[in-house]
């Protein structure tokens, strides 16, 4: 019998108040724009540092500066520049969401599929947000029923962290983000 393989899967949680516009740094023009957009203060903070730590994370998984990547979010639907975020001619898979005062990036590679959501519980039910968070991590995976659904640990009192991968093995690993993305800020 041979050794099963564990895929790499990990998810980088980073508080909202790390959004700095230091930032807008490591993004590109059209980023930058989809940042300026936001018509309130808390989600120009949660897209930037969204965009920011994805690029943080894809810098440091495929060693290259955070700022020269290519990052795609044109739809398949519609064509418009807000879907799923890519990353061109890599093997690198991620899936970025943020709520409240939380911001998460997942991340795996070679040919493995990730969709993360963190919703705040607010007024609603924790059973309603968390058939929520798996439906909403299970669509950003690609839906399927090869899908695993971790419920993780909750990145911040009264939220609610789930992956879906389809890396039936994978063990993910919750990783705090903000040390990745000060590291992209200086270059190391």
């Amino acid at each position: 019998m041979r050794a099963q393989r564990v895929a790499h899967v990990t998810v980088f949680t980073i508080g909202l108040a790390a959004a700095d516009t230091g930032l807008l740094a490591l993004l590109d023009d059209r980023e930058r724009q989809r940042v300026t957009r936001c018509a309130r203060e808390a989600d120009r903070g949660r897209t930037l540092l969204g965009a920011a730590l994805l690029r943080a994370v894809a810098g440091a998984w495929l060693g290259v500066p955070a700022p020269t990547l290519t990052v795609d979010r044109t739809c398949s639907t519609c064509g418009g520049w807000h879907g799923r975020p890519t990353l061109p001619g890599t093997d690198l898979d991620v899936s970025v969401s943020h709520s409240g005062k939380v911001v998460t990036v997942a991340a795996v590679r070679a040919g493995g599929r990730v969709g993360v959501d963190v919703e705040r519980v607010h007024d609603r039910s924790m059973a309603d947000v968390t058939a929520w968070t798996i439906a909403e991590a299970r669509f950003k995976a690609g839906g399927g029923p090869n899908l695993t659904v971790h419920e993780l640990p909750p990145p911040a009192p009264g939220h609610v962290l789930t992956l879906a991968t389809n890396r039936r093995s994978a063990i993910p690993q919750v990783l705090d983000g903000t040390a990745l993305l000060a590291q992209s800020l200086t270059g190391r």
